[in-house]
């Protein structure tokens, strides 16, 4: 297939893809999920994609691995799971995820981007070949049930990013309610105690 130098030009100058990966510093599944998401959006053929790709290596040794391998990845699903072979992980780590992720839960007093990162980076290792949208609905189940209540009255959400925007923001409204409650009770009780 040939290479449309300018639809990868084009892509690259509305801003690099995702930042360069380097498996040192970058978790593994998440760049790639990342990565994978956003040139999906770039409709890329196979040669395309392989070329970004590597593009996005800095690692000597990577580099050296994608050398040799790259000839022989003839389809993208061929490149992402090459990737995700080498890099990926796996085997035990990935059945170990998917029992973990019933532990990913928010609740209304945790911080919400902590646990955002924490779910993607479970969902990934326990669901290494899913599509980003594929997170909506175990994302959901994730959320306490207020939360969960406060979503129901939305529309339907069918994009991720979607998703985590609003329910951040409906997070931190929650949260103030829940202050405002307790902060409540809390002066009640000390003007009873205050009376005795």
């Amino acid at each position: 297939m040939a290479i449309n130098v300018d639809k990868l030009k084009a892509l690259a100058e509305v801003k690099r893809v995702v930042e360069v990966f380097d498996p040192k510093k970058k978790n593994r599944r998440t760049w790639f999920s990342q990565f994978r998401d956003k040139v999906k959006a770039g409709n890329l053929n196979v040669d395309e994609y392989k070329l970004l790709l590597g593009m996005h290596f800095i690692d000597t040794n990577l580099v050296q691995q994608w050398d040799e391998k790259r000839g022989t990845c003839s389809t993208v699903d061929e490149v992402d799971a090459w990737f995700l072979d080498a890099y990926g992980g796996g085997g035990m780590e990935e059945k170990h995820a998917v029992y973990t992720m019933a532990d990913v839960k928010l609740s209304i007093a945790d911080a919400f981007q902590p646990f955002v990162n924490r779910f993607i980076d479970t969902f990934m290792a326990a669901n290494p070949n899913a599509i980003r949208n594929h997170r909506i609905t175990p994302f959901i189940n994730a959320l306490y049930p207020e939360m969960r209540e406060a979503l129901e009255i939305e529309p339907a959400f069918s994009e991720w990013n979607d998703l985590v925007k609003r329910t951040e923001h409906l997070h931190a409204k929650l949260q103030k309610k829940a202050r405002a409650k307790l902060a409540a009770i809390q002066s009640m009780q000390s003007a009873s105690d205050f009376e005795r």
